[in-house]
């Protein structure tokens, strides 16, 4: 088994009375990306804190492959992070910014390679207060890659963006950790995304972990399927499609509970009854497990 770059064990916190991160414990590995998901008010940006170093555990561990890194106000050593709306100076330049971090942080990172890989290197020159929210966006995660970090940690970093810039910083984030082999932790709401971009995913609920594991053997389960097909598919060859029945709602459409190979199985049968669907959904799997919880 691959060692994991870091490992969080039993986290725990609590904000007077309420008790938001209630012994959360996973691991994050290279060339990984994993979705945090749950309801508002679950425990995932207190979690993305609590690894910021913004507020300190109650209670857990940290353990990483750097052994020197021991606590979480250290971890900022190998990690970038992406915390909530980020900020910067509006009267400065993108280039300026960064390169006013850069100071702080030390490091020798190419600004201009930084910008280029976000998609700003055309407004490196541009005062951020004139950059739209896609834009800062990006400037956010380049100001998150700007020491080269092993473990990259993204707050909703897709929250109101235009489908093109989303699809941008997907695409960017794939390429960070099958290209680069960093851990990516990363939370949104918007579950198709996740399920699309991530390799495992930890679903929070009151604080506590609800689910967690890989979505490829989630995927392998059985989850409702339709098929829709432009004209309802007559009786008799509905006979032959064992499991299968009509959608409650749409004449048109048929619906059943598979796995993959079963979906596939399915197609076959209905092309040689005659029948082509011209689209076929599968529902959703991070947003039926989330459904488990809010319902």
């Amino acid at each position: 088994m691959v060692e994991p770059l870091i490992q969080v064990s039993d986290i725990s916190l609590t904000y007077g009375d309420q008790q938001v991160v209630d012994r959360v414990s996973f691991s994050l590995q290279r060339g990984r990306i994993m979705a945090l998901i749950g309801p508002n008010g679950a425990g995932k940006s207190s979690t993305m804190r609590i690894l910021a170093g913004l507020v300190k555990p109650d209670s857990g561990t940290l353990s990483t492959s750097n052994a020197s890194i021991k606590t979480f106000h250290a971890l900022n050593r190998m990690a970038g992070f992406f915390i909530e709306a980020p900020s910067f100076y509006t009267y400065l330049t993108a280039s300026q910014n960064l390169q006013l971090l850069l100071k702080i942080k030390g490091g020798n990172a190419s600004i201009s390679s930084l910008l280029a890989m976000v998609g700003l290197k055309n407004a490196a020159h541009k005062k951020v207060g004139h950059f739209s929210k896609g834009m800062k966006q990006r400037l956010g995660i380049a100001q998150a890659l700007i020491n080269n970090p092993d473990l990259l940690v993204l707050d909703e970093p897709f929250h109101g963006l235009d489908p093109e810039v989303k699809l941008f910083l997907m695409e960017l984030i794939r390429k960070l950790a099958r290209e680069q082999q960093k851990a990516i932790l990363v939370s949104s709401h918007q579950l198709h995304d996740m399920e699309e971009l991530a390799d495992d995913f930890m679903l929070l609920h009151q604080g506590k972990v609800h689910l967690t594991g890989q979505l490829s053997e989630f995927q392998k389960q059985r989850q409702k399927v339709t098929f829709w097909f432009s004209d309802p598919v007559p009786d008799a060859s509905l006979q032959g499609l064992q499991g299968v029945t009509r959608h409650g709602q749409w004449p048109n459409a048929l619906q059943a509970s598979l796995g993959i190979t079963e979906t596939t199985d399915v197609l076959k049968l209905c092309s040689d009854l005659g029948h082509y669907p011209y689209k076929v959904e599968r529902e959703n799997l991070l947003h039926s497990k989330y459904m488990e919880i809010a319902e």
